[in-house]
């Protein structure tokens, strides 16, 4: 008996819009606003084949193979089969001889394409669905695939298209700062022994779940805080490794002792991160350890919102670890722009950037405030200068030292140089001792003067300064500015991380 002859699988073709069928066990092909691209990425196997529908049979037949580019490919090589789609984040590359495809196992998906609502817009033609301007731009909108939740819903990978929307992946590492935009839970604060530091209190936020490890010997102050007025509310919880405080300055800035000299009980200390709660909710200000978070508790008149926790640990930094609630004032907006963010920084107090060590910066911002609109530049860990914009009631610019050095230098009197209602643009460039300050752009720097005293390895640079709150805008300059350093470095906060254990 003669060996049987295998039959040939019979084919069922329909060519239509880009779209290509094979049957019996059906495949779908869309290439609908594809044509003249081919997508690069390495293939399964390479064929040559009469036709894109026989191309596509070809697809049937192997496994894992999820698209295909057909046409002039290589001499003798007109059809690739792939394993991975365009949206994959792989680049779809413009070649007039090249078609691309998805390919599908379900007719559905032909037509889901064409059912999104950036289907006719025209910036999506070229590039199909998976363009990254036809990604959707906000936490519920409409999506087909994951990478459509991947390019304006930050950071990447928090969200996933699921049930057709842009959802938050099921993750307890991330908060929702706002709609669109999650940020870790739990990041580092370091609390500088020479300035305020500051985050924005997320609205409605009157707790805080922190981890402290003081500096040795530091005494550390946690700060509530209205922004508008030097004095205003200001909500106190000052603490050692042995004791607690707490009091409150009023709306006219009058101190008020509530509870004082409250033993921690080995609340926290300079070796471990302890695990502490604080709240002022409704002016009931309680702080104490997770198992007993009213160790310390007392009762504030509050008659302003307190819209911003500010820290600082005197004697030497210390470090803390915050759950959520806080971050740049500019990210709780629905409009907020990693392009352009304005930082406003209370009275007082700094934002702070982290660089690699240095002994040349140049820091160009735009600053409106009535006063003082100051380049703090930090180094060693025992030498601080200020370099002062506006300072001395808005009449000149000169320097200040603080740390193992204190005294004023270079004084220059410039009459009014900053405004408290318009940006006014400075560039401050320091090498190596030497300072020059350009304003709006001018050619010609408006102070030049060479340091008493460098500052070498430069690790810190702040702006902010006393006497009342700033507007500062800073990243269209520099981008490494634009937000928390959790978002442009990966890890702290903008006011630096903490540094290795000593070797």
């Amino acid at each position: 008996m003669s060996p049987a002859v295998p039959r040939p699988i019979p084919v069922l073709l329909l060519i239509t819009l880009g779209t290509v069928m094979a049957s019996m066990e059906t495949r779908y092909a869309s290439g609908a606003r594809r044509s003249g691209f081919k997508l690069l990425t390495e293939p399964l196997e390479e064929r040559q084949a009469v036709s894109v529908t026989q191309c596509l049979a070809l697809c049937g037949e192997l496994a894992g193979c999820v698209a295909l580019n057909s046409g002039t490919i290589s001499d003798g090589i007109n059809c690739q089969l792939l394993g991975q789609r365009a949206c994959d984040g792989l680049p779809l590359v413009a070649d007039a001889a090249v078609d691309y495809y998805d390919v599908y196992d379900d007719r559905q998906n032909l037509t889901a394409e064409t059912q999104t609502p950036f289907w006719d817009d025209p910036s999506c033609v070229e590039g199909g669905y998976c363009a990254a301007e036809c990604a959707a731009e906000a936490a519920g909108e409409f999506c087909a695939v994951d990478a459509h939740c991947s390019v304006h819903l930050k950071p990447t990978g928090v969200y996933r298209c699921l049930n057709s929307t842009c959802q938050q992946s099921e993750s307890a590492e991330f908060w929702e700062v706002r709609p669109g935009l999650m940020l870790p839970r739990w990041q580092l604060w370091r609390m500088d022994r020479f300035a305020w530091t500051w985050k924005k209190l997320k609205p409605g936020i009157c707790s805080l779940d922190v981890s402290v490890k003081l500096g040795t010997g530091a005494e550390v102050q946690l700060v509530t805080t209205w922004k508008d007025q030097h004095a205003g509310t200001r909500l106190y919880f000052r603490f050692t490794s042995e004791v607690i405080n707490l009091y409150y300055k009023d709306i006219d800035g009058t101190d008020h002792d509530l509870l004082m000299g409250v033993d921690t009980n080995g609340m926290v200390n300079s070796d471990t991160y302890s695990q502490l709660k604080v709240s002022w909710c409704g002016g009931n200000m309680a702080i104490g350890p997770v198992t007993n978070p009213t160790l310390a508790s007392a009762f504030a008149s509050v008659s302003q919102p307190l819209d911003f926790f500010k820290v600082r640990s005197e004697h030497a930094d210390s470090w803390m670890r915050v759950d959520s609630g806080v971050a740049d004032g500019w990210l709780f907006q629905e409009t907020g722009t990693a392009t352009d963010a304005v930082m406003t920084v209370p009275s007082d107090s700094y934002v702070f950037r982290r660089i690699a060590a240095t002994n040349e910066v140049t820091v160009k911002y735009e600053c409106k405030a009535a006063r003082d609109c100051i380049v703090r530049l930090q180094g060693s860990a025992h030498l601080v200068m200020d370099i002062i914009v506006g300072g001395w009631f808005n009449q000149g610019i000169g320097l200040i030292y603080y740390g193992d050095i204190e005294l004023e230098s270079g004084f220059l009197k410039t009459g009014a140089i900053t405004s408290d209602s318009e940006f006014i643009t400075f560039t401050v460039h320091y090498s190596s001792g030497d300072i020059t300050i350009h304003q709006n752009d001018g050619a010609t720097p408006i102070y030049t003067t060479t340091a008493p005293y460098q500052i070498p390895d430069i690790t810190l640079v702040g702006i902010g300064g006393c006497c009342g709150p700033k507007t500062i805008r800073v990243a269209r300059y520099d981008p490494a500015w634009r937000t928390d350093t959790w978002m442009t470095e990966g890890s702290g906060y903008s006011n630096g991380d903490e540094p290795p254990p000593a070797q």
